[in-house]
This record gives structure tokens, C-alpha cells and sequence, in this order.
């Protein structure tokens, strides 16, 4: 499976962790930046390099890194045809996909280290839109619905540089 990963300085070292990891698992991995902790990295022009990637097919999902996972969250999920969440534990990454259908993992370098960023990012690829039992067809409806809705909304990225300070 193709994945798109991207990072700022502080979420640098567990995108690589999280990469090696799934590259030893055999998924090709599209690194959109950055590409170094030479420099502080803007979030919000990873995300529209991680949201462009998306909307142009080039992966079905992706993982985008900084220091809490909210700022990467937040500017990823602004873009159409992106959800983007921002998750700590196995089961919110493996619930973003099945409640969801989120298309982005937002991960922080501060408080996910590289072993549980690893195993949340499994969870998120293997995890499928509305596979949980016993939930009431009603429920399965809204779901959907809420989906279409969110992914409806945004604007369309933009080719972008990665900005720094």
C-alpha cells in the first residue's frame, strides 16, 4: 500500500520511526517533507503538501507528524475530501478509520512515542469504514452521512514549498 507521510522538525524522528517500520512491512511510503531538523518547519505547509497528495490520488491515506498532533490535525483537515484527526492511542487511530473514515493520521512527537506511533499506524491502515459489529443500521446511516459531509467541506490544496522560520 502506498502511504503519504509528512512532518515538521518536531515530529521528524517519529515519522522515520513509523516509516522504517512500514517499509519493512512492504508499504512504499511518499515522503512530502521535511526532510531534516536543520531548520522549524511551518505546519501548515506540510499539511497542504500532505492534503494535495491525497487529493490527487497519489495515496489512500496519510500520516503527518508534529509536536502535539493538533496543529498537523488541524491544518490537513481544512482541505476537501480530507479528515483529518489527531489520535494518542491505538484505538482512537483504529476508531478514526472505522467511525470516520479518516483518510489522515495526526501523530505528536511529544506525546506518542516511536513503538505506539508504530502500532497506531497499523491500526489505522488495516482498520475499515463502519467494521464493527453489533452497531444499528441507523447509526451506520449517520456515520456516512457525517462522512460525506465532512469530506464535502474545505478548499482544494495548492502546489506549496515547505515554509520555515
Amino acid at each position: 500500500m502506498k502511504i503519504i507521510m509528512g512532518s515538521v522538525s518536531k515530529g521528524f524522528a517519529l515519522k522515520q520511526a513509523i516509516k522504517a517500520h512500514l517499509e519493512k512491512q512492504g508499504h512504499k511510503i511518499i515522503d512530502v517533507g521535511c526532510y531534516d531538523t536543520d531548520k522549524f518547519y511551518k505546519f501548515p505547509s506540510v499539511a497542504e503538501r500532505v492534503a494535495k497528495a491525497l487529493q490527487d490520488g497519489v495515496a489512500e491515506f496519510a500520516i503527518n507528524c508534529c509536536g502535539s498532533g493538533t496543529g498537523a490535525s488541524i491544518c490537513t483537515d481544512k482541505y476537501k475530501g480530507i479528515c483529518a484527526l489527531s489520535c494518542e492511542s491505538v484505538k482512537t487511530a483504529e476508531l478514526a478509520r472505522i467511525v470516520n473514515d479518516a483518510n489522515c493520521l495526526c501523530m505528536g512527537e511529544g506525546v506518542v512515542n516511536p513503538e505506539l506511533g508504530c502500532e497506531m499506524a497499523e491500526a489505522f491502515i488495516n482498520a475499515r469504514f463502519q467494521d464493527m459489529d453489533g452497531i444499528p443500521p441507523k447509526v451506520l446511516e449517520f456515520w456516512k452521512e457525517a462522512r460525506d459531509e465532512a469530506y464535502s467541506k474545505g478548499t482544494i490544496a495548492g502546489e506549496r514549498e515547505i515554509e520555515t522560520l
